[in-house]
């Protein structure tokens, strides 16, 4: 599968990569969730799956 020009750029530039991910960390309302992708399709699915279920569970 090719990578898109931002793939491959998050992968060259390892300090423009932490400054994304902190924006991402920074975020709220509503916030973000790390999701491991590096299991298989449907393992990544379920886990994404269950955050989206148990944010519409919280009080």
């Amino acid at each position: 599968m090719e990578k898109t020009r931002e793939e491959a750029e998050l992968e060259a530039n390892s300090v423009f990569r932490q400054k994304v991910e902190m924006s991402y960390q920074r975020m709220e309302n509503p916030g973000c969730h790390v999701v491991d992708a590096s299991p298989s399709r449907e393992k990544v699915l379920q886990t994404v799956l269950s955050l989206i279920q148990n944010s519409f569970n919280e009080p």
